[in-house]
């Protein structure tokens, strides 16, 4: 059968999986043996190309097997080894904040543009589960150009319908992308044929790339897929054949897409599989985010210190902490898919990662601290904000640590007493007022009043117990452990449509691919608690707690123990779940059906944020209706269709949601079965087992998200102050301080940090409510100079400064990277 002529471009390739059903020592074996197998083939075939991309496979190379580096560098530099990716390693793209996913560009291409000259154009991530709508920003000002996946067609009915298109970021970036007809392991030629044809009759695409060559356990082209591939080349009936690499297909393409109409997506990239990956493996997913927030305020301090001379930044171990948490951000590691083995790992490297961040964020606290002034009476508490605006949260310090004894009372700034509780073993108190990116500080004195009391109250009957501040009147049910209203006293509104807070149970699986997928067969509420009981009442925190127990036949009991807190001047009802899970083919969720009425929830993204409608909505298209299991981050949020009133869900460690209905609900926990060495489930061996930690949140609001500002209250959530107690002593540093403010209300500041290749400081942050404006960084040290850099650090213009205070324009949804110089110290 003839075929109409195009030209297919193969892109030899060995897909390899960074830890999977192997661990780390494997993969660097993989390597070794994959890499030389396709350097000995192109000594034979001097038509053959290769394209391989991350970071830290070649970090490997260089480190143990420095030959092969050696040859492949000089392969490289001959145009036939192409270096693709420009990441660390191709990590999972939903679950990394959006800083982590600035970072594996940062040091992929930095460490490209060392070892090999190379500025990588072409972003590949064929395996990766699924995009968030601002990638293409983030990949635009790194300097990358193309963007390849294989997975968006991955085991669905509804397959993806383009090969080449637009993605275009909310922004407005966008970038030149493609969805492989085939998949990235092709080794049979009449599948080239068959991605030739196909190119051709459903996209009216002359020209098709095709990725051949073994995978997942590396490989690559062998010499007998290259030999079929080459005797295909010869056939009269088959397209042109030309051994290529991928950016001279994508450069090919840019050359004719202006003739061509090319459709664009304007919206998230969302895999319909894999959506147990969101939850699977929960205890990877906690470290993860723990290290991404610890990591940014340790740099944070870090450079403020720096930059006030106290010490000297500690590049090299930051950056070391860093690669370890991208190397664990590995599509297969974090989204939970891997064997056993390689949680134990992971394990030990985010050990290793809070290690280096602790020290380093405790050393420049203590640096910063020696300089402040603390005379006074009593004992100084410093409390810093790693956030860049002023804020109120609630302090915990040990009173071990403050010398033993509970007959104490805190003072602020101007001597006057301030709310306080003890309460197992720790002192309590919300610091008010802590300044944007700075400190403040509160002095422990001998009890001298009594306490301050602050209309927090706690109202016990035989039918249930009510919590009260002022901002809310939350009622719990003795008998079924649920809330039952939430009353809004700020804006007048009951919260919960019905019951609330509703612990629900799943059967889910088995299947062939069990820590992927979600199977949701029969439900049970837990609505029939065996504990609810008021465990705390104080001037600072009152506290329910509710016990549950799910009962799985053949298994031991799994307990839920809730906690339901109110604090004094927080304004939101905060839960602490600790769940001793022992459940097999079971999901678990928490669900909050609110007196609410929309087609649409919002969702937090890695930069942003994107508006999903209801699945189960008239009005949804088979795409929406597909998104019944959502990936997001620190919060989600469900506004009344008027746009008048809605509430924000805020949590500390988790990335599955759904909201259907009314009903806001997030996935807590699952227990699919570990994958062994053949991909198959282990059948004895479910995931997850044991305790878990959860805290969330639930945040009404007036007004939408915006105007709620969600995204400041989710940094809140995730980035507790953080305290030093510091001796008496003067200094030259005041008792409250701010070291950065920026304004207005709708620039979010992320990151401060050491620039890689100089001694200037980075400054990132991006713009949360989808308007245009001109960004102000005020600093209290005076800097010699700024520039406007691109996420790589790379200087583009320079900045005025004007009274120390940089000005800069910034679009709607945009993220901005500053390089600030000061004078050495």
């Amino acid at each position: 059968m003839g075929v109409e002529k195009g030209t297919c471009y193969l892109v030899g390739h060995a897909h390899l999986d960074a830890a999977w059903l192997w661990t780390r020592d494997e993969t660097i074996r993989i390597c070794r043996d994959t890499f030389s197998s396709i350097l000995d083939l192109m000594e034979r075939y001097p038509a053959f190309h290769f394209t391989q991309s991350s970071a830290q496979y070649y970090e490997w190379m260089e480190e143990h097997y420095p030959e092969i580096f050696k040859r492949i560098k000089k392969r490289a530099q001959e145009g036939r080894w192409e270096v693709v990716g420009g990441m660390q390693i191709e990590p999972d793209c939903n679950l990394p904040s959006g800083e982590s996913l600035v970072r594996q560009i940062l040091h992929g291409k930095r460490y490209f543009r060392e070892k090999f000259g190379i500025d990588v154009k072409v972003a590949w991530l064929p395996d990766s589960f699924g995009f968030p709508w601002t990638l293409p920003q983030i990949l635009k000002k790194s300097g990358i150009d193309y963007f390849l996946t294989s997975k968006l067609n991955y085991r669905t009915t509804l397959p993806f319908p383009h090969n080449l298109f637009w993605w275009r970021s909310p922004d407005g970036s966008q970038i030149l992308a493609c969805q492989t007809i085939g998949n990235y392991n092709t080794v049979d030629p009449k599948e080239v044929v068959v991605q030739s044809i196909a190119a051709k009759r459903l996209f009216n695409l002359d020209d098709v790339i095709v990725l051949y060559g073994y995978g997942d356990h590396g490989g690559g082209p062998t010499s007998e897929v290259l030999d079929k591939m080459i005797e295909l080349s010869k056939h009269e009936n088959a397209p042109h054949i030309r051994f290529s690499t991928a950016k001279i297909y994508f450069d090919r393409i840019s050359e004719v897409v202006a003739e061509k109409a090319l459709p664009v997506v304007n919206d998230e990239l969302y895999l319909k599989s894999h959506r147990g990956t969101y939850t699977t493996q929960a205890k990877a997913k906690r470290n993860n985010r723990k290290a991404e927030t610890l990591l940014e305020s340790a740099e944070k301090f870090s450079s403020i210190a720096r930059m006030l001379g106290f010490m000297k930044y500690p590049k090299e171990s930051l950056r070391k902490a860093w690669k370890k948490l991208l190397f664990n951000q590995f599509h297969d590691i974090l989204a939970g898919s891997s064997i056993p083995e390689v949680y134990e790992e992971s394990e030990r490297d985010f050990e290793e990662v809070f290690d280096i961040a602790e020290r380093s964020l405790s050393d420049a606290l203590k640096a910063i601290a020696e300089g402040v002034d603390t005379s006074g009476e009593g004992t100084s508490i410093l409390v810093f904000n790693p956030l860049a605006w002023t804020r109120d949260a609630v302090i915990k310090v040990a009173l071990k640590d403050l010398g033993g004894t509970d007959s104490i009372e805190v003072l602020d700034l101007d001597g006057n007493m301030i709310p306080s509780q003890v309460t197992g073993g720790e002192l309590l108190f919300i610091a008010e007022g802590i300044p944007s990116m700075g400190y403040k500080e509160f002095r422990v004195v001998p009890k001298k009043k009594e306490k301050l009391p602050t209309g927090l109250s706690a109202l016990e009957d035989e039918k249930g117990i009510t919590l009260e501040n002022r901002f809310y009147r939350v009622s719990i049910d003795k008998g079924s452990g649920l809330l039952i209203s939430i009353y809004d006293k700020v804006n007048a509104r009951e919260v919960l449509d019905g019951r609330g807070d509703i612990l629900q149970v799943y059967e889910d699986g088995p299947s062939v691919e069990d820590a992927w997928n979600i199977n949701l067969g029969a439900l049970t509420e837990l609505d029939n608690a065996i504990e609810v009981k008021l465990i705390e009442e104080g001037p600072v925190r009152a506290v329910v707690r509710v016990k549950h127990v799910y009962h799985q036949k053949g298994r031991p009991d799994s307990t839920f123990v809730q906690d339901i807190i109110l604090h004094h001047k927080i304004p939101w009802i905060e839960f602490k779940l600790r769940v001793d899970w022992h459940a097999k083919h079971r999901l678990a969720k928490v669900a909050f059906p609110l007196a609410l009425r929309s087609e649409w929830a919002t969702y937090e993204i890695p930069y942003g944020f994107i508006r999903r409608r209801d699945p189960s909505s008239l009005r949804a298209n088979p795409t929406e209706r597909s998104k019944w299991e959502v990936p997001g981050q620190k919060w989600i949020d469900y506004t009344d269709g008027s746009g008048d009133y809605g509430v924000s869900l805020l949590n500390d460690c988790k990335y599955g949601f759904d909201v259907k209905g009314n009903v806001m609900r997030m996935t807590l926990l699952r227990s699919p079965c570990h994958p062994d060495a053949l991909g198959l489930p282990m059948p004895e061996m479910p995931t997850d087992q044991g305790e878990h930690l959860i805290g969330y949140a639930l945040y009404p609001h007036k007004g939408d998200w915006r105007e709620g500002e969600t995204v400041k209250r989710g940094y809140e959530f995730n980035c507790p102050p953080l305290f030093h107690i510091e001796p008496s002593h003067p200094g030259k540093l005041p008792k409250a301080h701010s070291f950065v403010e920026v304004r207005p209300e709708n620039i979010v500041l992320t990151a401060f940090k050491g620039a890689e290749d100089s001694e200037a400081m980075i400054l990132r942050f991006y713009e949360v409510a989808g308007s245009d404006t001109q960004a102000e960084i005020a600093l209290k040290e005076p800097p010699l100079e700024a520039w406007e850099t691109d996420l790589l650090e790379r200087e583009m213009s320079r900045l005025p400064i004007e009274d120390r205070t940089i000005r800069i324009e910034v679009g709607h949804w945009e993220i901005k990277t500053i390089k600030i110089k000061f004078p050495s110290r």
